[in-house]
């Protein structure tokens, strides 16, 4: 009989800490539009449009903190349209599998993220009005940044966010010695001499995720 009852205890112990577990766990869908641009080619502005969409896996550390950890298909690039001032029209277009890693801080309805991300080329297509461009410069195997994000829950298992991605390695090298004037940036030299070292990436994303 004692057996039984400890056999019984101990078995309610174990299925207790496994729902506790799981409970910490939360699985998620997301989706979005997102806009980018690269430095070094001369244009300016997030004029190239892409799509976002993945999924994601959220540990709940306690009711502030949580760690999230996903994998999504995300398209970057660099556009520029024909105007009044000029008639040049380039495209550029890189996409990537990425696997983001961030650490999330929550008020109320509001979820506050910062983390990094490392991305793997699937392919490039670059292109001006005369065609695509040969010979192709390619693109680094990888794309390694920080992120950082604003998130609201507006339904239960509903959240929209705003997200910010900036390379912090070179994603491809430049085609000459590039210069840039100081003046230009109010970060510094240092500003100046990182982006001398080649090209990076920053993307705008609006992104809706979907708890399961």
């Amino acid at each position: 009989m004692k057996r039984s009852l400890l056999l019984i205890l101990l078995f309610s112990c174990l299925i207790y800490s496994e729902n506790s577990t799981a409970q910490k766990f939360t699985l998620g869908i997301i989706g979005g539009t997102s806009s980018s641009q690269i430095s070094g080619d001369g244009f300016y502005g997030f004029a190239q449009f892409g799509l976002i969409a993945g999924a994601d896996v959220t540990y709940k550390i306690n009711d502030k903190w949580s760690a999230n950890f996903g994998l999504q298909f995300n398209q970057k690039g660099s556009r520029t349209y024909p105007s009044k001032k000029t008639s040049a029209v380039y495209r550029l277009r890189v996409n990537y599998i990425e696997a983001p890693l961030t650490l999330n801080y929550h008020i109320n309805y509001l979820k506050i993220s910062a983390g990094f991300y490392l991305g793997v080329k699937i392919n490039q297509k670059e292109r001006t009005s005369f065609g695509p461009i040969d010979p192709e410069r390619p693109f680094k195997t990888f794309d390694f940044g920080g992120q950082f994000s604003i998130g609201y829950q507006f339904l239960e298992q509903w959240e929209l966010a705003l997200r910010f991605q900036n390379s912090l390695a070179p994603v491809r090298n430049h085609k000459l010695t590039q210069a840039y004037s100081p003046a230009l940036f109010l970060f510094g030299d240092w500003h100046q001499n990182m982006l001398n070292k080649g090209q990076y990436f920053t993307h705008l994303s609006l992104i809706l995720r979907y708890t399961i």
